[in-house]
């Protein structure tokens, strides 16, 4: 009886020495506590965006040798490169009223062949949480006038006549009344040149600078061009601004 008494003490000694200490600490720390206190990590903040460079103003001696333009011309596309070189000033590219809509003659040049049409620009206030760094608060926009527009179309030359005499049209001008009530403008962003116009990311490039008499000059360089001169001349009047 004692030899079988003595043998169960010894097993359960042993037995109790198999089993490893209780931690004072408490449970072991889990695997994946690491991990999940990494994921809690803020992650570092982004790199602001830098800003582009500005681009140049408008190579008008360039254009003019293009088209083979004489030094003092003073109509159709070469007129409007003479303006934008004597009295193109900075323009901000907003409009006092946040919407402004300019209008006028516009000389397109493809393929070493000259037309016509109404040429219409628009600027249209935005916040600036809306543009990137050094872009124009506005989206600007240029379109044509069309024929099939009817009465607004065959009254705008005698309309862009009155602006040129720096006089007032009628308050129901059908031109004037059409461009105001547009809606569908083809809007794009806008930065600043060096010279302080206006260089809107459009086709290869549109600039627009103002004139001596709140007008503004308008060259849009086609993106598609035939001849390196091919694009839209234009001086264009405030309709609304």
């Amino acid at each position: 009886m004692r030899r079988f008494f003595n043998a169960l003490a010894f097993v359960n000694v042993t037995l109790l020495g198999c089993n490893p200490p209780a931690s004072s600490g408490g449970a072991a720390p889990s695997a994946a506590a690491p991990a999940s206190a990494a994921a809690e990590t803020p992650a570092p903040p982004s790199a602001p965006v830098a800003m582009s460079p500005a681009p140049e103003n408008l190579n008008v001696a360039e254009l003019q040798k293009t088209l083979k333009c004489a030094s003092s011309a003073s109509s159709g596309a070469c007129g409007v490169l003479t303006k934008f070189s004597t009295a193109c000033t900075a323009w901000t590219g907003v409009a006092p009223a946040g919407d402004g809509r300019w209008f006028g003659r516009g000389y397109v040049i493809q393929g070493g062949k000259t037309t016509e049409q109404i040429t219409l620009l628009r600027s249209r206030r935005v916040p600036s949480t809306e543009v990137g760094p050094g872009q124009v608060a506005a989206r600007l926009s240029v379109a044509e006038l069309p024929k099939e527009a009817g009465l607004p179309f065959e009254h705008a030359d005698r309309t862009i006549r009155i602006f040129e005499r720096i006089d007032v049209p009628k308050k129901a001008d059908p031109t004037i009344e059409y461009i105001k009530q547009r809606t569908d403008w083809p809007e794009v962003f806008a930065t600043r040149t060096t010279g302080g116009h206006v260089y809107a990311i459009s086709q290869a490039g549109t600039y627009v600078c103002q004139g001596p008499k709140q007008q503004l000059f308008m060259v849009q360089r086609a993106a598609t061009r035939g001849g390196s001169g091919d694009g839209i001349y234009a001086e264009l009047w405030a309709a609304t601004w």
